[in-house]
Formats: C-alpha cells, structure tokens, sequence
C-alpha cells in the first residue's frame, strides 16, 4: 500500500513537471455515473488529470504515454476518473491505489510528446505501392453510456497485411491516435513485412511495380465521420490496390457493411 505517488511528465527536452499525489488529501470530486457492480464514480480535480497537464506541454492527452516501454496512460487515470470500493471513500488514495502498486517506488514518468509517425496518408501509399492491404481498426466511444468509457475517445489499431488476408474477430483497436496506431505499425515493420510474403514457393514476391505515386487523401476525417456513424461499435477498413471494404464486429464475428472503390462518406447499415 503507498501514502503517495510521484509523478513526472518531461517533453524529454527541457520542460519537466512534477506532482505529488497524497491518499487522504481532501478534495473536491464530481459524480460522474456509475461504474461496475453500481458503484459511484467520481472526477478528481485538475491536477489529478494528467490530461490537464498535456496542454502545458502543447500535445494532446491521448499524447501522453510512460517513458518505460511507451505504453499508454490508462484514461480513467489521464482523464482523473475513480470507481469508489464504497461509499465515502477516499477518491485520492484509489487514484494512488491505481497509479503505485506496479511502478518502483510509487513513480510515474510520463513523456508528453507527439508521436514521431508520418501521416496515415503515407502509410496507405506504401501499401498501394507494395500492393499490401492497409488495415485500419477504430471505435468510436465518445458516447458510451458508461462514465470511464467516455474518457477513451476514439481507439485506433493500424496494420500492413497480405492483400486477400481475411478480417480477423480480434481485430480490434486499443491505440489513443491515429499517429500512435501508425508509429506502433511502423515499429513492427520489419516483423510484419515478412508475414506478407506467399506461403507457396512459386507464388511471386509482390514487388513495387508502380511508378510514383500522389499521396491520397487523407483518410482520418472520413475514417472518424463513419466511427461516429457506428458509436461503440468497432469497424474494420481495409484499403488495398481493389478498393476498400468495410467490416462491423458483432457476436458472430465480422460482418461486411460495405465495399467499393473507396472510402464511402456516408453513415452505412
């Protein structure tokens, strides 16, 4: 158990802050809905919410990630949410409950910077020209009914796959940003580019065969306008040389919404 946790945000550059958080230190919550099992929910305060503190750094909460490993900071814990055990506990100590257990000596070291990853436009140019298809997973769960949910935005997972490869059950996003789902697919480029390559010996190797190539459109705003279309339910889009198609996942698995040329503007059923 810890009284406190200490917590670090740095730019990596020159620009580092600081915060102390104290169990038992009354504070002003908000109610927030109810969470699992019917109990309460509550906001803590601004300088519990490691998303206040982005702006101070000019990037985006969904930015913020631990400088160990590079993983994503939780929402409830970037957005300030606590689920209460009971009523009239103590909000800060669940916040360091849930911020100290697995981190040595209680601390947090937090970077706040924008992913180092080229636009989404890029990455679908590469797969055209190498004749891959460009897999984009996202749910859109700005509006779920469940108060932490809210905190989670839109998650985003994106992948290079072989062309006529099928869409997976589990296909499913977890990445804050469209720049952090790129930057992750990019880190794994030289362990899926291999997977690419036909299982028959005397299937050829796709090669880039085209010539230069404009970069398309930039796919995120259509992308974001069909997740919104499709709240809380997560969709699988797949761009390749073909054309594009559209999956919904439901409790038999994916189902095909839509298929054309390109990416359709407009809310599908």
């Amino acid at each position: 158990m810890y009284d406190a946790a200490l917590l670090t945000l740095t730019d990596l550059r020159h620009r580092v802050v600081h915060l102390a958080w104290w169990a038992g230190t009354p504070e002003a919550v908000t109610a927030a809905g109810g969470g699992a099992g019917g109990r309460l929910v509550v906001r803590l305060p601004e300088r519990y919410r490691l998303a206040a503190w982005a702006a101070v750094f000019g990037v985006r909460p969904e930015d913020l990630a631990e400088a160990d490993g590079g993983h994503d900071i939780s929402p409830d814990v970037r957005e300030g949410y606590v689920t209460l055990p009971w009523a009239g506990a103590d909000p800060v100590a669940e916040q360091v409950a849930a911020v100290g257990p697995a981190l040595p000596a209680a601390r947090l070291l937090v970077t706040a910077v924008r992913p180092d990853a080229p636009p989404l436009a890029e990455l679908l140019r590469l797969a055209l020209g190498l004749d891959l298809a460009l897999v984009v997973n996202l749910v859109d769960l700005r509006n779920h009914p469940a108060g932490l949910l809210r905190a989670h935005g839109v998650l985003w997972s994106v992948e290079l796959r072989p062309p006529a490869a099928p869409v997976h059950p589990d296909d499913l996003p977890c990445r804050p940003s469209p720049e952090a789902a790129v930057a992750h697919c990019l880190e794994g480029l030289d362990a899926t580019l291999p997977e690419t390559v036909p299982a028959d010996p005397d299937a050829p190797v796709p090669v880039p065969r085209s010539g230069p190539r404009p970069l398309p459109a930039d796919p995120v705003p259509a992308l974001l306008r069909l997740a919104a279309g499709h709240p809380d339910q997560p969709l699988t889009v797949r761009f390749t040389r073909g054309g594009c198609t559209i999956h919904r996942h439901a409790d038999e698995g994916p189902v095909l919404l839509a298929e054309g040329d390109d990416l359709p503007d407009r809310r599908l059923t």
